[in-house]
């Protein structure tokens, strides 16, 4: 598996690594002396700390019972990291995957992407050698890389690292997730104004965004109050969440409620649809939590729409669109019902993700226009410039 050095004050000692496993931060490895002929002498077990880089317990036999923590080992070494083997760049990722990402099984690690290698080589801290692990990217959309890991492999053999049996061959499973550190917001897959109810382990409350209003709320009588889900923006990239909105209007049909703030923004940042499930990826700078949510979305009908937040970045295998708990890896869940008054101009918008990368945001297109004239020996160009804007506005009867 690889081989290793100590130096003592007589000497140099050479071992190969044999295999090694971990309990708990312990981390134990069995090896070999190559310079040794004796069996009982040939063998040894080392112990290493995931806490302590500078130190290494060795046992006087081939006994590793004997080792229970690197200070109460029969020998302690005390080592140098020292980077033997550099390996070279072959090739390069997209460049748009170039920056720095936030991985979502350690939502604390950077992860920072230079552009460097499809099946990547991983010279490891603890081991006794360098491992090749393939990647499996899916093109990048939004803001989002999705991707699966290989097993690791001493083998630099294309075909064999990359192999589909390297892959964990589960009966169920889903890509893991970059997602930008920078998040740039991004049309949200629905729209449209809601009516919802929900159930679960963190409700959605009433609260003050910044603890206290810039002025005093007048008492307004409210025939009904909802709790209200919009998106209705003109880009249709921000969620607003009112825990407590009030729907009465006064006799002209205007909203009577105009000075109150929603409890919850949150901006899309990107949306697919994988294993038949629509997910959707939502930044909140105030989320105290995670500023990054997991949605599992479905429309269940004209104008109904079932959503599941997941507890932090990432959804679990098991949470579906009525996942209310912990137990599937879901904080609430809820059931939304579309209520469009006639001045909200809120139009109802829906995307179930399966192209993810469709250019369906509201932009302009500018189209260019040009011939060429002649006039005796000299030609000149002219350049007819028209600007459409093209706003898609869904409004659902």
């Amino acid at each position: 598996m690889g081989t290793f050095e100590t130096k003592t004050v007589f000497t140099f000692v050479e071992y190969s690594c044999l295999g090694d496993w971990f309990v708990d931060k312990n981390h134990f490895f069995a090896v070999a002396n190559t310079k040794e002929s004796r069996k009982d002498e040939k063998f040894r077990c080392f112990l290493k700390n995931r806490d302590d880089d500078l130190y290494i317990g060795v046992s006087i036999t081939a006994e590793c019972s004997t080792l229970k923590t690197v200070e109460k080992s029969p020998e302690r070494l005390h080592i140098t990291p020292v980077k033997a083997e550099v390996v070279e760049p072959g090739c390069q990722l997209p460049q748009n995957f170039s920056g720095d990402w936030i991985n979502t099984a350690n939502i604390d690690a950077d992860v920072f992407i230079k552009r460097v290698k499809y099946m990547m080589a991983r010279l490891t801290v603890d081991g006794c050698q360098k491992d090749y692990v393939c990647f499996d990217f899916v093109p990048r959309h939004h803001n989002v890389i999705r991707y699966r890991k290989g097993i690791a492999v001493i083998k630099d053999n294309f075909h064999t690292v990359c192999s589909y049996v390297q892959f964990k061959n589960d009966n169920q499973w889903r890509y893991n997730l970059f997602l930008a550190k920078n998040p740039v917001p991004v049309r949200c897959p629905i729209a449209g104004k809601f009516n919802f109810t929900q159930r679960g382990d963190a409700l959605f409350e009433t609260r003050i965004l910044g603890g206290v209003t810039l002025s005093p709320r007048p008492n307004l009588y409210c025939k009904q109050n909802i709790s209200d889900f919009s998106v209705c923006d003109t880009d249709q990239k921000e969620v607003t969440i009112d825990e407590t909105y009030c729907l009465s209007v006064d006799y002209l049909g205007r909203p009577v409620d105009i000075y109150s703030d929603p409890d919850y923004r949150m901006k899309c940042i990107g949306f697919w649809k994988e294993n038949l499930k629509s997910y959707l990826i939502t930044y909140d700078e105030l989320d105290p939590y995670s500023k990054y949510r997991c949605w599992v979305y479905q429309r269940a009908d004209l104008n109904r729409i079932l959503m599941s937040q997941a507890v932090g970045p990432f959804c679990d295998l098991q949470q579906d669109v009525t996942s209310y708990n912990y137990t599937e890896g879901a904080a609430v869940a809820i059931d939304m019902q579309e209520y469009e008054r006639e001045r909200d101009k809120c139009p109802m918008h829906f995307d179930d993700g399966s192209n993810p990368w469709l250019q369906s945001e509201n932009y302009i297109k500018i189209f260019h226009y040009g011939f060429w004239g002649v006039s005796g020996a000299q030609s000149m160009s002219c350049t007819l410039y028209v600007s459409i804007v093209l706003i898609s506005l869904i409004r659902c009867l």
